[in-house]
């Protein structure tokens, strides 16, 4: 198993893993205890150059890693 491989299993494991937990933390701490919540509240009462630096590093990332490109219909 090289380091690629290596990577997109510990990705995987813990993709899993959050999604288990948000399942778990709504269940038995209701709405208020998911990750989505606690991010969203985290995110409005930070700075707004803080948000945004971030939403432009997280999405950089998603184009860089997924590879997405704007659809080009002239072709």
């Amino acid at each position: 198993m090289n380091g690629k491989q290596i990577s997109v299993v510990v990705i995987g494991i813990t993709s899993i893993f959050l999604v288990l937990y948000d399942l778990f933390a709504l269940y038995f701490f209701g709405a208020e205890g998911t990750i989505s919540v606690v991010i969203n509240e985290w995110a409005f009462e930070s700075n707004p150059l803080l948000v945004f630096m971030l939403g432009m590093v997280f999405g950089g990332l998603i184009v860089h890693f997924f590879k997405w490109k704007p659809v080009n219909e002239s072709l």
